[in-house]
């Protein structure tokens, strides 16, 4: 048990039981999907929201869609409670919940006709319900891109070469896009181009002519990140199959090729004699508070999502060929999110204590560092692995933050209807704005702590909708109406912890601001304001939480009761 051979190997059974075993009796119990049936692709194709795609691609769209940020660093905070409750967590949150919700909001998107979670809230618990919950996401959606905006920035900034083998990677997208829907080239043919641009890429970037560095000092950040956000418009404004499709399809090789190598390296590992090096138990309590409920939000999107849930039900289903590759696509792009966060937490264990403190208990540096060691055997320099790993961290981040800024412009229409605030390029302005102050501000630090909760909330709700919606069409709801209780209830009361972590600091004075730099020393009395912003932030999104949990729960007796309406049927439908 010296090495992560023996944890590795336990979780890759339980993920294959989990998908051939629990996960096919599941489906043939609850969901029975039909290959006849019309999907939304068909009904309603328009080669831009809705339009059939290979299972196989969707699979790979879905994985980059959903695999962020969350499965790399949540591991290692809840390493602070030793590494065997955050591998437990791990198997037995993605077994018993995770992707149960990522098929489950796929599912009941195409048997609702393509409407993603807002109409089919309110068609659930009414114009009170909708709101809020579109309330609560656009609150959720800001948090995420502040941060993500932050840590891109962070990363090209710190790993030279990174942004050029970025650059690379969205031309290859593109190119990929045109190629795939303009020229009807084979799924094949442009895969293998995508190789050979990508792999010419990451080569480039390891040359010191292309690690490219700002000359700004101090505002290389911020420039960094209005870098960002620039590539986020256009995203956000072209059409999927354009930009964030193929870019997304693409990305996933190298993505999920980082996975494999590390995965691989732990399974190596009795043969090159890398050992565990960190305490498997350190104690029920940490300084990111007590286990429960803070280590089920650390890890989030390596054990189960709410972003998942808004992918699948907005974009994904859109996109499903036939039903039956709901299944494959949704939790098989789960439990692979899965083995991200179980090569993470690998990489993490294999330094020790006091190698992570010269790192300056960086989880980025410890993450780039871990891998590096996992994966000596292979045939490349440590220099040509960081950049590598470096760009890995940048792709899993941007192509994400690229589906929430698209999110935000959607969810904006939905939300002020004909008002000037919807139009596209307004409402993806003011998405990106907003949250590039923040970032740039240092604020971000203080909102990062509520994404765990808020996202791991969303997902609780996520399931309730799943839930209400099998209660109604008389399935079993059981094993969605467990999972979903056991998020809300952890979710809220981490919320609510957090909040009066902030609260103690707003009220103890600027000294003991939460805010980084630059304002923290800069500007102490607005850190201290900032504060307060924080805990008003954290107040609404329990309030709103708590709105929804009880606007669900109704809802849900009505659906078992009978009072709730069968769901409507069009042309095509059995």
């Amino acid at each position: 048990m010296s090495t992560p051979f023996w944890f590795v190997l336990l979780a890759l059974i339980a993920y294959g039981i989990a998908f051939w075993g629990y996960g096919k009796w599941y489906d043939r119990t609850v969901w029975k999907p039909d290959p006849n049936r019309t999907t939304p692709a068909h009904m309603y194709t328009d080669g831009v929201e809705y339009f059939p795609v290979s299972k196989y691609v969707l699979w790979g769209y879905q994985y980059k869609s959903v695999a962020a940020l969350g499965p790399i660093l949540g591991p290692f905070i809840a390493l602070n409670y030793g590494w065997a409750p955050a591998l437990a967590w791990i198997i037995l949150g993605n077994f018993f919940i995770g992707w149960l919700q990522d098929y489950g909001a796929i599912m009941v998107s195409i048997r609702n006709q393509g409407r993603s979670f807002g109409p089919i809230t309110y068609e659930f618990t009414g114009a009170g319900g909708r709101s809020t919950l579109l309330g609560f996401i656009l609150f959720y959606l800001v948090i995420i891109s502040a941060t993500f905006i932050q840590l891109i920035a962070t990363f090209w900034n710190i790993f030279p070469g990174s942004f050029f083998a970025t650059l690379g990677i969205i031309v290859t997208g593109v190119v990929v896009g045109q190629l795939m829907y303009k020229v009807k080239m084979g799924v094949g043919a442009t895969t293998l181009i995508a190789f050979v641009l990508m792999i010419i890429s990451f080569w480039l970037g390891t040359i010191p002519a292309f690690q490219w560095k700002l000359p700004f000092g101090a505002w290389n950040h911020a420039t960094w990140a209005l870098i960002v956000a620039a590539i986020l418009w256009v995203a956000s404004v072209l059409p999927l199959p354009t930009f964030i499709q193929p870019f997304n399809y693409v990305s996933f090789f190298p993505a999920f090729l980082a996975v494999i190598f590390i995965l691989l390296g732990a399974l190596l590992s009795p043969a090159t004699g890398v050992t565990l090096a960190q305490p498997a138990w350190k104690g029920f309590t940490s300084p990111a508070g007590p286990m429960w409920p803070m280590m089920f939000v650390a890890i989030a999107c390596g054990s189960i999502s709410g972003w998942h849930s808004l992918v699948g039900s907005s974009s994904t289903s859109k996109q499903l060929d036939i039903e039956t590759d709901a299944h494959p696509v949704g939790a098989g792009a789960m439990l692979s999110e899965g083995l991200l966060a179980l090569a993470s937490l690998a990489a993490y264990m294999v330094l020790s204590p006091q190698q992570i403190a010269d790192l300056k208990n960086s989880s980025v540096g410890a993450w780039v560092f871990g891998a590096t060691l996992l994966t000596k055997w292979l045939p490349f320099s440590d220099a040509a692995l960081r950049v590598f790993y470096g760009t890995v961290l940048v792709i899993y981040a941007i192509t994400v933050q690229a589906l929430v800024t698209r999110f935000w412009r959607l969810v904006s229409a939905e939300v002020f209807g004909q008002s000037p605030l919807a139009q596209k390029h307004v409402s993806t302005f003011i998405g990106l704005l907003i949250p590039w102050v923040l970032a740039v501000s240092g604020t971000w630090n203080n909102i990062w702590l509520y994404f765990g909760g808020s996202n791991q909330l969303l997902a609780g709700l996520a399931l309730m909708l799943i839930t209400i919606h099998l209660a109604r069409v008389k399935s079993p709801s059981i094993y969605t109406l467990i999972p979903a209780t056991f998020m809300i209830v952890t979710t809220l009361s981490a919320l609510l912890f957090q909040t009066w972590v902030f609260l103690q600091a707003a009220m103890a004075g600027p000294k003991a601001t939460k805010v980084m730099e630059p304002l923290k020393s800069a500007a102490p009395a607005v850190a201290n304001a900032l504060d307060w912003v924080s805990v008003l932030i954290g107040l609404a999104l329990f309030v709103l939480g708590i709105r929804m949990a009880v606007l669900t729960y109704q809802a849900y007796g009505r659906a078992v009761s009978g009072a709730m309406p069968q769901p409507t049927t069009v042309s095509g439908d059995d």
